[in-house]
């Protein structure tokens, strides 16, 4: 009784016993972990800037590359954004209208994912303030 066993190629195993063919594919399977949400973000107001804080994320910090953070003037609907590194937790977003109130937002992201984006608003001073 001649008997083949294991030839391999490609990934794939054929067993051949008997005139019976047995073919067994073994998979890469590759799981992209999704950051979760930061945690207690916070907005302080001056006149023409904000300085923003949060707690980074609980939920697969370890995969955090980067937090993404973009503001919008609510007058007038012009929008900016800004990345910084894992590593930090706050940022100043500087060069704002004075009087104005702005949509802030952060998210977590890595390679090929984001989290769900923390958002809150607040009014710049008035000049002077």
């Amino acid at each position: 009784m001649n008997t083949l066993d294991f030839l391999t190629y490609h990934e794939t195993v054929i067993n051949l016993r008997m005139n019976c063919v047995t073919i067994s594919v073994i998979y890469n399977i590759v799981y992209f972990a999704v950051p979760g949400q930061v945690q207690e973000l916070c907005l302080k107001p001056g006149s023409h800037n904000i300085s923003v804080n949060w707690n980074k994320t609980i939920s697969n910090s370890y995969c955090v590359t980067d937090y993404v953070i973009c503001w919008t003037h609510d007058a007038n609907g012009s929008n900016d954004s800004s990345v910084v590194p894992s590593e930090q937790n706050s940022f100043v977003i500087n060069d704002l209208d004075a009087c104005v109130e702005y949509e802030v937002s952060v998210r977590a992201v890595n390679k090929n994912k984001s989290s769900d984006a923390v958002t809150g608003n607040t009014t710049t001073e008035t000049a002077g303030n």
